[in-house]
């Protein structure tokens, strides 16, 4: 959902940790929003709504341990935030807010969320496990909360998934079988649709994610070879024999000024040195190599000038 700038002020600051800030609902005290911060990088849209969904499985399997999520959003200023069911604060969960605000030492606020919790949390992180969700869990204290009823909460939205831009692919953080296992054990045949109906989505978006990336890829690879074949075009003038012969013959530093050859193989040379230094960390070592041994033949032709000899050995 696109939506106007998002703008804090007068929002009251519920919370904030390392990658967001948190603020109770403008229109609703029940509810919550969290706010990315700047320096995070930004969720592509499917990985957005791929929170949503999975939150959104989580809260229907595990009600009264996972908060609702309501919706996703991104500004037009690009902040990225979520809107979620408040839960109240423990009074660890609380110091903790109030020690972060401060700028004072978290950690007894930790410990004592630690104590508050009990096993409970542990338990908590095992459930989510046996769901599938365990490759999201952030174990961190203060990611956790008790409601006034008793129940453990655990505070954080669930990551679909990561993009690896390396190898342009999504890498998953959710294991889909014991997922699709907890679902079809629900004996609430409404939540079990809701919940079969929000994971198909999120496999739908996760694909197409997948394809987007390797559509990326492919014109990556196309665009590779365009620039490969040109650097290798711009080799053809100057690698002949002939033209490297000429070079050979240069054997003093004033005909080297005076070989119009000469300064035209240093232009050709300099010029592939420079689209060389870009692309390294892109073309394939083999490839790379191959190029490389091209740009050395000829800046062995051309020489380096020493004590006004020529040296054509490096």
């Amino acid at each position: 959902m696109r939506l106007e700038r998002f703008e804090p002020a007068g929002l009251q600051l519920l919370g904030e940790g390392v990658e967001k800030k948190v603020f109770v609902g403008p229109k609703n005290e029940k509810g919550i929003i969290s706010v990315r911060k700047e320096w995070m990088d930004k969720e592509t849209p499917r990985q957005l709504k791929g929170r949503y969904y999975l939150t959104k499985i989580a809260h229907l399997l595990l009600p009264r341990n996972i908060p609702d999520i309501h919706q996703v959003r991104e500004a037009t200023d690009g902040k990225q935030a979520v809107d979620s069911e408040r839960i109240s604060h423990s009074a660890g969960q609380a110091l903790l807010q109030r020690m972060r605000r401060s700028g004072k030492d978290e950690e007894p606020a930790r410990k004592q969320i630690i104590s508050e919790m009990g096993a409970e949390a542990g338990k908590l992180d095992l459930e989510l496990e046996r769901i599938g969700l365990g490759f999201s869990i952030d174990s961190n204290a203060g990611n956790y909360t008790k409601n006034e009823k008793g129940d453990v909460y655990y505070l954080e939205t669930f990551e679909s998934w990561w993009i690896n831009s390396t190898k342009k692919d999504v890498e998953v953080l959710f294991d889909e079988e014991a997922l699709r296992d907890a679902i079809n054990a629900l004996s609430d045949e409404v939540v079990k649709r809701k919940s079969t109906h929000y994971l198909d989505r999120l496999l739908v978006l996760m694909e197409e994610e997948k394809q987007e990336l390797q559509a990326q890829a492919e014109a990556g690879l196309a665009a590779l070879a365009s620039q490969v074949e040109e650097i290798e075009s711009m080799f053809s003038p100057v690698m002949n024999d002939e033209i490297l012969a000429t070079l050979y013959l240069t054997k003093t530093a004033e005909e080297a000024m005076n070989s119009e050859v000469r300064k035209s193989a240093r232009k050709v040379r300099d010029d592939i040195f420079a689209k060389l230094q870009v692309l390294k960390d892109e073309i394939p070592g083999e490839e790379y190599d191959r190029l490389k041994e091209q740009f050395l033949t000829l800046s062995r032709a051309i020489g380096t000038i020493n004590m006004g000899i020529v040296d054509h050995t490096r």
